[in-house]
Parts: structure tokens; C-alpha cells; sequence
């Protein structure tokens, strides 16, 4: 999680002391995965904007009226994600879109083709409706395992209320410039997140609400008094933050929205909107064929965390099946390419990626009938090799980290 844009280095510190602010802000935003910053997302949006304006100056209204409502609806969840970002000046794009959307030709509906079927023998194939194909899973089944099989769904009830735990240990080890530096160890922090299943659709969609009940940091003598006493302020404010999601019945996130106090200050405004995608450690990805006992299966995804494009594949071993009760072996590897990086906590320290690698190893108890994980375990190595720009120095950093998170049902 990350709980470190209220912490800041001042202008006065050392390089020494700047890396290891540097040091604690990459390693309390690990754990999550979460989007860009609000300066890239709003700059997307008006390059959405902007193509919007191309296309109607060449007269493709209709492109332009679909993109205009792209951007629109674009801009409303940025609004909705960071409220304290620049409201005036949301608010003003805003009301333009929502003139450029009723001041711009609207689709014409399309042509109903209407099929009719007849007994005789001339009729074609091209005349006849199609099924529209199932969307492809994002997990992928390597082997079946034995014999019994069941599809594994997730199926909890209305009104079902459960706390999960977690707690979090890090530490982290840095070389700068050919020279190591002391290991640092991160007091382990704790999290109480309670949920209650709101609704179960249909199709299996499980819609909850949850909310932030305690989140704190674990003494520890060798953490040095200041340090302890920002990261406590800052992991403090989320405290009672709450919000709403959606998931599949097999596991997958389909949406994670929070919300903020009335208290909140911007840095924890704008650390909510990167968090969000964080909560999907505690789900599990379930394939949707028939399983037993053996078998394995890996989602692959594509996330964003300290500024880096990560590809992250999750391989899984279903170790036993027990009515709803399941056990699971997991395997998580990360890889990011090279690329420049700006990392949310310290926007204006410029990087570029020369390096980055994540393995790690889970165990974790599951039972489909409710939301939050029995229990779960993952272990998980991390490093970063990149080349800062300290003043007019150009600087490269190896960063490896070890990670432990819990999970446990209360």
C-alpha cells in the first residue's frame, strides 16, 4: 500500500538522506499495483480532446461525437478518482465536453436487418444470424488435473460480512553508484479491511462494499523515531476510508471505487487514486473449465506500479478440493522492459529503467463461499536497476527488496 506522499525530503537533506526517503516511498507503494499519476491521466484525456476537435474540424462528426463521450466520461471518473486535482480547472474542461457532446452530430442508428427463415432449400448461410463468440477468459488452464472436476466459482450471499487482515513486512538493500548502503527493514504494517457482499447478479457479478477499519505500523526499536512517527501519521489517514467493488465469480476485478473523507488532504487524495488496484491481491484468479485435484492454470496481466509498465503473469497449482474449501500453491513472476519512469511518490525525479524483475511464492486457503481468502501467504523477492539524474549527474541504482504479505480472515 502505498502511504508515503505526505513524507518528503527537505531541501536541505543529503543525497543520503534523499535515497532513503527514496528508498521507503518505492518500497510502501511495492505492494500494490495502481495506475499513472493525475498529470498523465489529465494529459490523456486531452489528447483525447484533441483528437475529438481534429476529427470534427475535418468534418467526421460522428468519430468525433464518440470520442467527445469517450473523453467526457474519461474526465468524469478523473473528477470522481481525484477531487482535490485542480478542481476549477476540471470543472471548466468539463463544461466544455459537455457542450462539444450536444453541439456535435450524434451516430445515426444503424440499419435493423431483419432475417426471415424459410423451409426451402435456397437459403444461404450468410442469411442467417450468427451467435455472438463468448469473450475469451484471461486465465488459461495448463493441465485439468484428476478426476472429480468441478468449476470453481466464487458464490457468496447477500449480506455476508467477513474482516480480512493483513500485514505486511519489507525490507530493502541499495547500491548507488558502485557503493552499498545499510539494509533497511520496514516495521511490518497491519491493515483490518471489513466487507459486506451487497449483491450477487445473474451472471455472478459479487458487488461489495468495504472499508478501512484499522491501519497501522508495528513498533520496532531499530526504526528510527522520525521515520516511525511520519509513517504512522500517514498510514493513520486511511483509517475509515471506504468504498465499492466488483468482481466476477471467478475471481477477477471488474471495478475498485473509494472514497475519501471530508478531511482528506490532497497527497492522501492522490495516493487513494493510485491505491486502488492494490486490493486485487487479496482475490484469486479461478478458470472457468472444470478442475480437480493437480491442476494448474496462469492469469496474465498487464499493471502499472511505480511508474512502470510491469507484465505479471500468476501461475496456480490447486493442491485439494474440499466442498467449498480450496488450497492453492501460487507462483508470481514480474518483468518490465526498459522504459523512463516517474515514480508517483517523487514526480520530479526522472528515471529510466534498466532493470526490473519480481519472483515470488504464495500458499493460500480459499472458501468459495465467501469473498476474502481463509488464509494466504506470498513471498516475494524484487529488483530495480536504473539511472537517476541527481543535478547534473547522471547516477545508476540497484535496488532489491524482499516482500512478505498475509492475509486472514478474522
Amino acid at each position: 500500500m502505498n502511504a508515503t506522499r505526505t513524507i518528503a525530503p527537505s531541501r536541505a537533506a543529503t543525497p543520503r538522506r534523499g535515497f532513503i526517503w527514496l528508498m521507503l516511498a518505492l518500497t510502501l507503494m511495492a505492494g500494490g499495483a495502481r495506475a499513472d499519476g493525475p498529470d498523465d491521466d489529465y494529459l490523456a484525456i486531452s489528447s483525447m480532446v484533441d483528437e475529438a476537435n481534429s476529427l470534427n474540424d475535418s468534418g467526421k462528426t460522428v468519430e468525433a461525437h464518440a470520442k467527445y463521450i469517450e473523453a467526457e466520461r474519461a474526465l468524469v471518473d478523473f473528477q470522481k478518482n481525484n477531487p482535490l486535482w485542480n478542481p476549477s480547472t476540471v470543472k471548466y474542461r468539463l463544461n466544455q465536453l459537455v457542450e462539444k457532446v450536444s453541439g456535435v452530430k450524434a451516430p445515426e442508428p444503424a440499419p435493423v436487418r431483419i432475417v426471415t427463415t424459410t423451409t426451402t432449400t435456397t437459403d444461404s448461410a450468410a442469411d442467417r444470424p450468427t451467435a455472438k463468440p463468448a469473450p475469451k477468459s484471461a486465465v488459461k488452464v495448463l493441465s485439468n488435473g484428476s478426476e472429480p472436476r468441478t468449476a470453481l466459482k466464487f458464490h457468496p450471499t447477500v449480506g455476508d460480512k467477513h474482516d480480512l487482515g493483513m500485514t505486511m513486512k519489507m525490507g530493502m538493500s541499495m547500491a548507488m553508484a558502485g557503493k552499498t548502503m545499510p539494509a533497511v527493514n520496514i516495521p511490518a504494517m497491519t491493515m483490518t479491511i471489513g466487507t459486506e457482499i451487497k449483491d450477487v447478479a445473474a451472471n455472478g457479478d459479487v458487488t461489495y462494499d468495504m472499508v478501512i477499519k484499522d491501519a497501522a505500523l508495528a513498533d520496532d526499536p531499530a526504526t528510527a523515531p522520525a521515520v516511525a512517527t511520519a509513517m504512522k501519521a500517514a498510514l493513520g489517514k486511511f483509517n475509515g476510508i471506504s468504498g465499492t467493488g466488483k468482481m466476477t465469480d471467478h475471481g477477477i476485478i471488474k471495478s475498485i471505487d473509494l472514497k475519501l473523507g471530508d478531511t482528506a488532504d490532497p497527497q492522501t487524495a492522490q495516493t487513494l487514486s493510485q491505491m486502488k488496484d492494490s486490493f486485487n491481491s487479496s482475490s484469486f484468479a479461478l478458470p472457468e473449465e472444470p478442475v480437480g485435484a493437480g491442476a494448474r492454470w496462469e492469469y496474465k496481466t498487464r499493471i502499472k506500479s511505480q511508474g512502470m509498465s510491469i507484465d505479471q503473469t500468476i501461475d496456480y497449482e490447486l493442491v485439494s478440493v474440499d466442498g467449498d474449501h480450496i488450497s492453492l500453491n501460487t507462483t508470481l513472476t514480474q518483468t518490465a522492459a526498459n522504459q523512463k519512469i516517474a515514480n508517483p511518490a517523487m514526480p520530479a525525479l526522472k528515471a529510466d529503467l534498466t532493470k526490473m524483475t519480481g519472483n515470488g511464492t504464495g500458499k493460500s486457503t480459499v472458501d468459495l463461499g465467501q469473498m476474502s481468502p481463509i488464509s494466504a501467504n506470498l513471498d516475494e523477492d524484487i529488483e530495480i536497476v536504473m539511472g537517476i539524474n541527481i543535478g547534473q549527474q547522471h547516477q545508476s541504482m540497484d535496488m532489491k527488496m524482499t516482500m512478505n504479505i498475509g492475509f486472514a480472515t478474522k
